[in-house]
């Protein structure tokens, strides 16, 4: 698998330090695992932030503080009973199928337009929003352009637009300022994960009179 439009590196620093929301997190590392590399590119990341941290002045710790770590050690641990191990979605990247603990089918999928459907996976602060599309092949999604950033992960099938052609584990980032209308690869159903900010300003009548039931 040939992946040609990746995550800047902005995001994967992000992601190693831990400063992502929920949805962004599942989203980048869901993008990770599709990379040949994901495991270098994130320890390189690490690498970074564990340097800058080398130069941060030390934090002083309780006086009592060795001695309750040294408590814990001696407190008596439960194991919990291991599930059965679940087959997992050969679409779904494992972060996502982890995360979401159910395959595709059973995801809560509601109709969005012509050979469109969508699934409501997460909301966070400022309408930020996780959610997944699937596409019938040659769909045509209308011209429309975004309120805040908008960031969609191909997981199966392709979609062109003005920016170029995506396909799995391609990630498309779009803007306030970017308009764009998407076209699906006409070889199979297309699949996305998409995470976005606000809510979709679509340019035709139509699309806007429907945007209120489609909840996007």
């Amino acid at each position: 698998m040939s992946i040609t439009h990746p995550l800047g590196d902005e995001w994967i620093a992000a992601y190693a330090a831990g400063s992502l929301s929920e949805g962004q997190s599942v989203f980048v590392a869901s993008h990770l695992s599709l990379l040949p590399d994901a495991r270098k590119t994130v320890s390189a990341a690490e690498a970074v932030g564990g340097a800058l941290l080398e130069d941060l002045a030390p934090d002083v710790m309780a006086p009592d503080a060795l001695a309750r770590t040294l408590a814990l050690l001696d407190e008596p641990v439960a194991e919990a009973p291991r599930p059965a191990p679940r087959k997992r979605d050969a679409i779904l990247p494992a972060p996502l199928h982890d995360w979401l603990d159910r395959d595709l089918d059973a995801l809560k999928w509601g109709l969005l337009g012509p050979g469109m459907r969508k699934a409501m996976l997460w909301r966070g602060e400022n309408a930020e929003r996780l959610w997944m599309l699937r596409a019938q092949p040659g769909v045509r999604i209308p011209r429309h352009g975004h309120s805040g950033a908008e960031m969609t992960l191909v997981l199966k099938g392709s979609f062109s637009d003005r920016f170029g052609t995506f396909r799995r584990g391609d990630v498309e980032v779009t803007g306030v300022d970017d308009l764009h209308g998407l076209t699906v690869g006409t070889e199979e159903e297309c699949i996305c994960l998409a995470l976005a900010e606000g809510p979709i300003r679509f340019e035709g009548l139509i699309p806007r009179l429907l945007q209120p039931f489609i909840g996007l």
